[in-house]
């Protein structure tokens, strides 16, 4: 009579040798699919990726630069001007946690309204 064990043991067996042989025919396919395509490898693809990325950041900041609603000194002004009301204007105070959600005013005093 054949035990449980065994046929467990044939059953792992089986799957180790169907898993190897599935990761051997992925594997060709892949290496088939590149041949066909054109024997990229992914060193290649990676470097074209890179490439494609670079061109795409000279090729926007081009645009931008020649699209641009005003001078180089007059965005720094405007930047200038923007970032002193910034520091000038009074810091909210926060409340509650820290965190930028509301805090909820359930089971809390009223607050007076300014």
């Amino acid at each position: 009579m054949v035990s449980v064990k065994d046929l467990q043991d044939v059953v792992d067996d089986l799957r180790g040798q169907a898993t190897k042989r599935a990761n051997e025919l992925l594997g060709e396919g892949k290496t088939e699919v590149r041949r066909v395509v054109g024997g990229h490898s992914d060193g290649t693809l990676f470097g074209t990726l890179a490439l494609g990325l670079v061109l795409g950041a000279i090729v926007g900041a081009a645009i931008a630069l020649l699209f641009a609603p005003f001078t180089g000194d007059e965005a720094r002004r405007r930047l200038g001007e923007s970032v002193e009301k910034v520091r000038t204007t009074e810091p909210v105070a926060k409340t509650g946690n820290g965190s930028t959600r509301p805090v909820s005013s359930v089971g809390s005093t009223p607050h007076a309204a300014s």
